[in-house]
């Protein structure tokens, strides 16, 4: 491997946190991931780790050679985009970050539109519902409910996120009618939970006011996607995006409940990238997939 190599393997080695996770991306095996780097490390004349059998540290000249590897590993992501817009060609390796319910309703259904158009591009899925880490996880894009903390990217609205309480039909049967949002503190719900969230009060306007009611949920979860599982398994009454629950809305397996009850919109959902000079027509052409797919799934 030439210097230029062992660089960028340097590199991710640290953005990737260790050198199972950079031995996996280059398909290379442990051992040699680490021989490359003490090779670099020997080249240089300096160490660039402090490492133990548990744990690894960035010395203050790692600091100064990751800081190049990423300047070059920046340009050499340029040349690659300029030489595919100069050829016309949608093709390479596209890293997309997601919510997990925003990438099962929307991401996902368009990396199979994607995909089926342009079936020469290696796709990677990064699902979580953590705070976004662009940059550490080589994203080429990402989407996020809200601005992210990381100001210095690229975010462009993709859709708004209205919302809707809904329930199986068999659930409002067993449990009886709703006629006021109030009736939701003492009727069986579900709610979304997180370490630095808890959506147990749920806002509604009423004659120009915004209000609000504490629900006591039978199931707390932190997963969106499992929240609408519980939904439709008639557990409880959900708060949800609606594009989580159109579909099930469309084919009657969900109800809205108290329709006639306004409800505050969640934060938009927006398509993040890097700033850069040129913009790669692999991000554009999914870009477009993620438009198309919104779009379909607002109009219905």
């Amino acid at each position: 491997m030439d210097d230029i190599g062992k660089l960028l393997l340097f590199r991710d080695v640290v953005e990737l946190g260790g050198f199972t996770a950079a031995a996996a991306k280059w398909n290379l095996n442990h051992s040699t991931v680490s021989k490359h780097v003490k090779t670099l490390e020997r080249e240089l004349g300096a160490q660039l780790l402090e490492r133990t059998s548990r744990t690894m540290r960035l010395t203050t000249h790692g600091q100064v050679a990751l800081e190049h590897g990423k300047r070059i590993g920046s340009t050499f992501q340029e040349m690659t985009q300029r030489l595919e817009e100069s050829k016309g060609q949608v093709t390479g390796e596209l890293r997309i970050g997601s919510l997990l319910h925003v990438g099962r309703h929307i991401v996902q259904p368009a990396i199979s539109e994607f995909l089926a158009e342009y079936p020469h591009v290696r796709v990677t899925l990064l699902l979580q519902d953590e705070p976004l880490a662009f940059y550490r996880n080589s994203l080429d894009i990402a989407l996020c409910v809200g601005l992210p903390s990381e100001g210095s990217l690229i975010s462009r609205k993709l859709m708004d996120n209205d919302v809707c309480l809904v329930a199986t039909p068999e659930l409002l049967e067993r449990a009886g009618p709703l006629s006021h949002p109030e009736e939701l503190g003492a009727y069986p719900t579900v709610a979304y939970t997180s370490p630095a969230d808890e959506i147990t009060t749920w806002p509604y306007a009423e004659g120009g006011e915004t209000r609000s009611v504490t629900v006591c949920p039978i199931l707390r979860t932190t997963d969106g996607n499992s929240l609408l599982h519980a939904v439709r398994s008639g557990i409880g009454v959900g708060y949800l995006s609606s594009f989580a629950a159109r579909a099930d809305l469309d084919s009657g397996r969900l109800v809205e409940v108290l329709p006639e009850f306004e409800l505050p919109a969640y934060d938009p959902v927006y398509v993040l990238s890097a700033p850069t000079e040129f913009t790669s027509p692999r991000i554009e052409a999914f870009r477009s997939c993620l438009i198309h797919t919104a779009e379909r799934i607002s109009s219905s």
